[in-house]
């Protein structure tokens, strides 16, 4: 697929996650399992960044992930999201665990920051629902200070059905949940970008290149603004 085409394609085809949505999709993920995987990763990418850096997380969600962030003290933490209704859960939850992150609504593709706001940029398991992936590329390098890196994981078009699977099953979910989560993961995968789809777009953008390695059923894709 050329990536002109990838950028006009791609649209939002779940139902907008605000109200009863977001707040199912919030508790689903605020498991003791989950979150201890939030605590981790969080904890292991706070190692790498400098000490005081300023993060932005693109499309939080319910805000779990910001929060670990924030907690190991290492960074300033914002969060953007076009849901309303993550966004108050998001600042709830901080709330609730005695945690600062600055949480707002906002679209990626035009985001409330001024240039160079941030030195590091994550985006979890939602590019692949951006309508205007290239203008939402746009807006990330926009935001970074030079020499600053966004951080991109998603799930990968190439995963097979096999794959899927095999991940859902770690996961230890009970019958309905595991079928629930493979449908879900499987209708994802169609609007899910191959490595050669995502390194076509990023073409398209600021950042121009970028470094995409497979990481189980997803990709983890890697930009600098020089």
């Amino acid at each position: 697929m050329g990536n002109t085409q990838v950028k006009r394609h791609r649209t939002k085809l779940l139902p907008e996650m605000e109200g009863p949505i977001a707040r199912a999709y919030a508790r689903g993920r605020r498991t003791e399992p989950q979150l201890v995987q939030y605590r981790e990763s969080a904890e292991m990418l706070a190692a790498d960044l400098a000490e005081g850096a300023d993060v932005l997380e693109v499309a939080p969600g319910p805000g779990f992930f910001s929060v670990e962030l924030a907690r190991t003290g290492r960074c300033k933490v914002t969060g953007l999201d076009v849901s309303r209704t993550f966004v108050e859960l998001a600042r709830e939850y901080a709330k609730e665990q005695g945690v600062t992150v600055d949480f707002r609504r906002g679209d990626v593709a035009a985001m409330p920051f001024v240039d160079g706001s941030f030195d590091f940029l994550i985006c979890q398991a939602a590019f692949k629902n951006f309508a205007d992936p290239v203008d939402a590329l746009d807006e990330m390098h926009r935001v970074l200070r030079p020499g600053g890196v966004a951080l991109v994981q998603d799930l990968s078009k190439s995963t097979t059905d096999a794959e899927l699977d095999a991940e859902v099953a770690r996961m230890h979910l009970g019958p309905v949940a595991t079928f629930t989560t493979v449908r879900t993961l499987r209708g994802l995968r169609r609007r899910a970008y191959t490595p050669e789809q995502f390194k076509a777009t990023v073409a398209e953008s600021k950042f121009r290149t970028c470094e995409v390695t497979p990481d189980g059923i997803g990709l983890e894709v890697r930009l600098r603004k020089e």
